[in-house]
């Protein structure tokens, strides 16, 4: 049986910094207590490891360097516009997922269609690899704030 529970902003706050800290980002709030409680072995909740994008419109991508990102995968990366470390072959680059509708508030898990910022070099010396289906494949090496970008040959 489920009971609802109100917790303020300070709590809640601390549980989202604790989901942070036990690697949990994408579980739900009921997960991450769980894993404080000890009532489910963190080991148990299945965080995935590593998405592909793959490129259909080359020509979009390195003319405004942007990787899509589909709704199918959208809750594998960070909120709207909230920061993560992408490590490339060319060093760390800050980047977050953006492009979402006028209004959209920062942190919406399910908002935002491009991860693009920082970008630019990293694209201007890949675009020969980069044609229609090629497949970037990210993988969560800290889920929620560090990813590692590879393009799957």
């Amino acid at each position: 049986m489920a009971t609802n529970i109100s917790i303020d902003d300070e709590v809640m706050n601390g549980l989202k910094k604790k989901a942070v800290d036990l690697g949990l980002v994408f579980s739900t709030p009921n997960e991450v207590l769980r894993v404080m409680l000890g009532i489910r072995k963190q080991d148990s909740i299945i965080v995935k490891k590593y998405e592909d994008i793959e490129i259909t419109s080359p020509s979009t991508s390195l003319r405004w360097h942007v990787m899509p990102v589909r709704k199918r995968i959208r809750r594998f990366f960070p909120g709207y516009k909230l920061p993560f470390i992408l490590e490339t072959d060319m060093g760390e680059v800050k980047t977050c997922v953006s492009s979402a509708p006028q209004g959209t508030h920062i942190g919406d898990p399910d908002k935002g269609a491009y991860i693009q910022r920082g970008l630019k070099n990293w694209f201007d010396s890949h675009q020969s690899k980069i044609t229609n289906g090629t497949i970037l494949q990210i993988q969560a090496v800290e889920p929620g704030k560090r990813y590692r970008l590879l393009i799957k040959e």
